[in-house]
């Protein structure tokens, strides 16, 4: 579904946006902050105003360096997990704290009720599977800089169509590929907010660091994660340096190392059929499911037969709940939320390891 996304994404922004006028502020006289990435330079006019990121991981960035978005990227499912707002709790309280309140989607509204938000509301931009609607309220917010550190569906062409709206920061070579910290620490110089990007790092990097040193229980701790099946096949994690690898990786567990030798998809997931699920057997094991039930293992008698299983060192974790999302595709504002609701499960699994 996402690939199908991202393909229309694509192909609809040279029929929305060649039909546009460049931003003013592309053009416009006086001070700018470069940034470079994948794709190109972005030349930011000091003082922008507009910030628009097109992920919600770019929108956490952005908010905990201090500056409000102009929308809030959501989606289908972020809408249902979140009963309707369109944003994640982290988001919603990075928020409330500035006296900023989400104005959830009006089905009745599109582009209109975004640019008709108060002062101190928040619209979200909403991709409900139309992309023309997706791409007519990108340019309708008017943004004088775009975000998409996090973008999955940014190639080159999307860059160039996008940039003749407002500049593009974006990721040096792949969307949620790269250090969380180099992504905040770029959209900090790139708004002007060096300090407060630093401070962000700081704090998150701090808050983990913690967590790890009341629990020396997980350190070395030997884990495999299960995201998803899909098609008689498993998703799992297959490199530390992505997703819920990295916080993972943070707090003191280790990927196994047969988990780093299977061959990934393009979007860095490890493949595996179900043959080899005996393969993931390790000290603890974590498993993404729909709501948190894990039934799609459950009815694989090499799963059962797991020591890991056995032994009740399973951590597993609603898609539905957020947590997910926060630990997967981190941020200043998201890992600590997330690592706070998996931090005793994790402890309880840790302790049941011979």
């Amino acid at each position: 579904m996402k690939r199908a996304s991202t393909a229309a994404f694509i192909g609809l922004l040279l029929v929305v946006l060649s039909s546009c006028g460049g931003n003013s502020l592309n053009s416009a006289d006086g001070e700018t902050v470069t940034v470079t990435g994948k794709f190109g330079e972005a030349q930011v006019p000091v003082g922008a105003a507009r910030v628009l990121p097109l992920s919600p991981q770019d929108a956490d960035m952005v908010i905990s360096i201090g500056v409000m978005p102009i929308a809030l990227p959501t989606d289908a499912n972020i809408l249902v997990s979140t009963n309707g707002v369109g944003a994640w709790p982290w988001q919603v309280d990075a928020l409330a704290e500035v006296g900023y309140q989400v104005l959830p989607p009006d089905p009745g509204g599109g582009v209109d009720a975004l640019l008709s938000a108060g002062d101190r509301e928040i619209p979200t931009l909403l991709f409900d599977g139309d992309p023309q609607s997706y791409l007519e309220q990108i340019v309708a917010l008017q943004p004088d800089v775009i975000v998409a550190t996090g973008q999955w569906s940014l190639t080159e062409g999307a860059y160039e169509q996008l940039s003749n709206v407002a500049p593009v920061v974006h990721f040096d070579e792949k969307a949620n590929a790269e250090p969380w910290q180099d992504s905040t620490r770029k959209i900090g110089k790139a708004l002007g907010r060096d300090d407060a990007a630093q401070t962000a790092v700081a704090t998150t990097e701090a808050r983990l660091a913690t967590v790890r040193a009341a629990h020396p229980e997980f350190e070395g701790v030997q884990f495999n994660a299960v995201i998803g099946d899909l098609n008689g096949q498993l998703y799992i994690l297959a490199d530390e340096g992505r997703g819920i690898g990295m916080a993972m990786k943070d707090l003191g567990f280790q990927l196994t190392d047969w988990a780093k030798t299977v061959a990934t998809d393009a979007d860095g997931r490890g493949v595996i059929s179900y043959e080899f699920v005996a393969q993931l057997d390790t000290d603890i094991a974590v498993v993404i499911s729909p709501s948190g039930d894990i039934d799609y293992m459950r009815d694989n008698a090499q799963w059962r037969n797991l020591s890991t299983v056995q032994r009740g060192a399973i951590v597993s974790i609603a898609r539905n709940s957020g947590v997910p999302n926060a630990l997967g595709f981190p941020s200043p504002i998201s890992l600590p939320w997330g690592v706070d609701r998996v931090t005793d499960a994790l402890s309880t699994a840790a302790s049941r390891i011979p």
